[in-house]
């Protein structure tokens, strides 16, 4: 690939990174606060700075992802599904707040132990940072003063796209009560580390936030922009709503600039992801979401990422429906293009497999998905009989144990009708007696040519085939007869293929209308 042309939006960007400025280290950041689930829209966030640092390393320069948990951001509101006495719990930083399911020490904890879990399955590189950790360690009290020795500039920065302005004694931090824990607090800056405030708990303190750096933390859209500075953050994208005009990024841009004397990091927006026939955006609060874990039933972490490598400026659809199919075909494209020699043409393909490639292995032929579907079908969800199934048809199958197995949570949870089947140990109830005598014909004909050999697939399939037209069958009524009699329906998947996997004998007596 030329390094002038990048194939790859991903390219793009580590080439912007490391022509902007010359480092030992670069760094991409990524974070959240974790205060509801972390959905497949959230990750494509997650993702476009996991590519772009891949994308820098591919470069050959050193480079950092780190996310970072927003998780001394204050408990808002009692969300549905959880009891109502944690009203008291309003305030209180979410690191602090108990888990009201009982399985994790914190509220944060619990939506930040799914997430960690599902990076480590689509094998995410990343160091985490915590604000509750940071803040009380002290390491942002430098900046916290110098965002409150530039109160009025912040101010007249976000109130520049407000319609009201902020209340007059607005300070851009936020005051945690030292003896309720709460932010429900009035303050002061006194100059230098000092604040006074008072608690509508009725406590009233002066604080040195040099000697107690838990109780102030700036408000999410300063601390943005002091963290970019703080870490000198090469690279962080956002969605549209962080993007809209006057949004948090045009102002985090100016707080970065004008307070803390910084170049905001290259930061693109990405579009948003969608579930496919899912009409309203997703959202933790109206409890639409759909998570990684949810996609990794069905889909392998390599498809899964191989999903967000599409154009970031364009919203995608994730289908759990029959395109499905379709999205582990263009995967298994991608996968031929990146390991073949003269993929030139499709070089953006190729690239998109090289993000979405999970550790260093070479090329492993695998079966289609839609293979797979029906050979485990026809092994009624035994991954072992669907493995011989596929070598007896000719399909790769020594790899195929994860493939064979979403295969089957496809079926169970999301396959449309028409991709569903079993085979019919016994005869069906079907019409014999409607069926003339050269359909019963074209059923013994068939069985004889199964009988007689070792037959592939599409072998059979051209058997019926000239067989119907010699006897002058209808092609759709030929192929229907051998579904009603094999598995009740009157479709199935391609019969060729179908007839070569299932047992030879049982086969033969089926064509030959035996019980």
């Amino acid at each position: 690939m030329k390094e002038e042309e990048p194939k790859h939006w991903a390219d793009k960007y580590a080439d912007e990174i490391v022509k902007r400025k010359q480092k030992e280290e670069y760094i991409v950041e990524s974070g959240i606060t974790p205060s509801g689930i972390v959905h497949v829209g959230n990750f494509r966030e997650i993702l476009t700075q996991e590519f772009v640092y891949k994308a820098l390393l591919d470069k050959g320069v050193k480079a950092i992802y780190q996310y970072f948990w927003d998780d001394y951001d204050r408990f808002r509101k009692v969300p549905i599904g959880v009891p109502s006495e944690w009203e008291k719990y309003i305030g209180i930083p979410i690191s602090k707040t108990p888990d009201p399911w009982g399985c994790h020490d914190s509220y944060a904890e619990h939506f930040q132990e799914p997430v960690i879990r599902e990076m480590q399955e689509l094998v995410i590189e990343v160091s985490f940072k915590h604000a509750s950790k940071e803040y009380p360690a002290g390491t942002f009290v430098e900046m916290v003063k110098k965002a409150l020795e530039n109160t009025s500039l912040i101010k007249n920065i976000l109130d520049k796209y407000r319609a009201e302005p902020l209340e007059e004694g607005w300070l851009p931090v936020r005051v945690y009560c030292e003896e309720c824990g709460k932010d429900t607090t009035k303050a002061k800056y006194l100059g230098n580390y000092e604040l006074e405030y008072e608690c509508v708990c009725g406590h009233k303190a002066v604080l040195d936030f040099s000697k107690k750096p838990g109780n102030a933390k700036l408000p999410w859209r300063v601390d943005w922009p002091m963290r970019w500075a703080f870490y000198d953050v090469d690279f962080e994208s956002s969605g549209k709503d962080h993007k809209a005009a006057g949004g948090s990024w045009d102002t985090g841009v100016l707080i970065a600039r004008q307070v803390f004397e910084h170049e905001p990091p290259i930061g693109p927006m990405y579009e948003f992801v969608n579930v496919k026939g899912q009409k309203e955006k997703m959202s933790s609060s109206k409890g639409n979401v759909v998570t990684v874990t949810e996609l990794l039933r069905v889909y392998e972490p390599e498809v899964v990422r191989y999903l967000y490598t599409a154009k970031i400026n364009k919203a995608f659809d994730i289908s759990f429906d029959a395109d499905l199919l379709n999205t582990y075909n263009y995967f298994d494209e991608a996968r031929k293009k990146y390991y073949s020699v003269e993929n030139s043409a499709d070089e953006n393909e190729a690239r998109r497999y090289f993000f979405s490639r999970i550790g260093e292995h070479g090329y492993v032929e695998l079966p289609q998905f839609s293979v797979c579907v029906n050979a485990i079908q026809i092994a009624l969800g035994d991954v072992e009989k669907a493995k011989k199934i596929l070598k007896k048809t000719g399909h790769a199958y020594e790899h195929a144990d994860e493939r064979l197995k979403l295969a089957w949570n496809w079926v169970q949870d999301y396959a449309p009708e028409q991709f569903k089947f079993t085979v019919k140990e016994e005869m069906p109830d079907v019409m014999l007696s409607e069926w003339g005598e050269e359909v019963k014909e074209l059923l013994r004909d068939t069985a004889d040519f199964i009988e007689t050999g070792t037959r592939a697939g599409d072998e059979i399939q051209q058997f019926i085939y000239n067989k119907a037209k010699e006897k002058e069958i209808p092609l759709k009524t030929a192929f229907m007869v051998f579904y009603q009699l094999l598995l009740g329906k009157s479709r199935g998947p391609r019969l060729g293929p179908f007839l070569a996997s299932l047992d030879k004998e049982f086969v033969v007596k089926r064509l030959r209308l035996e019980e």
